[in-house]
């Protein structure tokens, strides 16, 4: 089962993208979420309760390339 986490930068911007589906349910700060071949990841800096019922939780995050 998939889960739905939104995505935003340490300035409250939304990342890009701005949500992840994941089924890892337990992402953690030193984290990188990798998007494929492409070899672009992005770091968990922070972790917050989501505003949004559809959201598990909000992951802040800042680009690695």
């Amino acid at each position: 089962m998939a889960i739905t986490f939104k995505l935003e930068h340490p300035d409250g911007t939304p990342a890009d993208p701005p949500t992840l589906r994941s089924a890892v349910p337990d992402w953690a700060i030193g984290d990188k979420i990798p998007f494929g071949p492409s070899k672009r990841s992005l770091l968990v800096v922070g972790i917050r309760n989501a505003s949004e019922p559809t959201h598990q939780a909000l992951l802040v995050v800042t680009t690695e390339n």
